[in-house]
């Protein structure tokens, strides 16, 4: 190519499917959606104790720096992702302390302290304790209690 011409893209062309097959289609996607929200409290809560434990193998006291911010990445990446899908799924609790946790690991700068290591493994550890319960809406009397100590833990490390 001399530079004064373009290449041709590709033509994109759907593929018609009837009334019928769309509507198949569609139902069995809603029908995989509804699987996945009657279990996700217990996928949620296989995923934040993978998670929990992994972050307790590499985010020690005694773990290098590049090994803690790895153990601290896969924590946020995760909490990040799950904040949106809880309260999709019904689990705005869930969603809250996801969201706490991604929030605080993203306001921290330079090296995290095992203090700041303490309160990342508080939010995974109820974030566990949440979905095992089942503790859907904001989680009744013992959820709000859970997320007010969660909030008094990060104004903590913020003062």
């Amino acid at each position: 190519m001399d530079g004064s011409t373009v290449a041709q893209s590709p033509q994109l062309s759907a593929t018609e499917i009837s009334k019928e097959e769309l509507d198949r289609r569609l139902e069995a996607a809603d029908d995989k959606i509804k699987r996945l929200a009657q279990n996700y409290n217990m996928v949620a809560a296989d995923l934040f104790q993978e998670e929990l434990k992994k972050f307790q193998e590499m985010a020690t006291a005694e773990a290098n720096e590049e090994t803690r911010a790895a153990a601290i990445k896969s924590v946020f990446t995760v909490t990040h992702d799950m904040r949106g899908l809880s309260e999709t799924f019904g689990y705005p609790l869930l969603g809250q302390i996801s969201s706490a946790c991604a929030d605080f690991i993203d306001s921290r700068e330079g090296p995290v302290s095992v203090t700041e290591l303490e309160v990342i493994r508080l939010h995974l550890s109820s974030l566990i304790v949440v979905a095992k319960q089942n503790m859907k809406g904001d989680g009744g009397e013992a959820g709000r209690m859970l997320n007010e100590q969660l909030v008094a833990a990060v104004k903590a490390m913020n003062k």
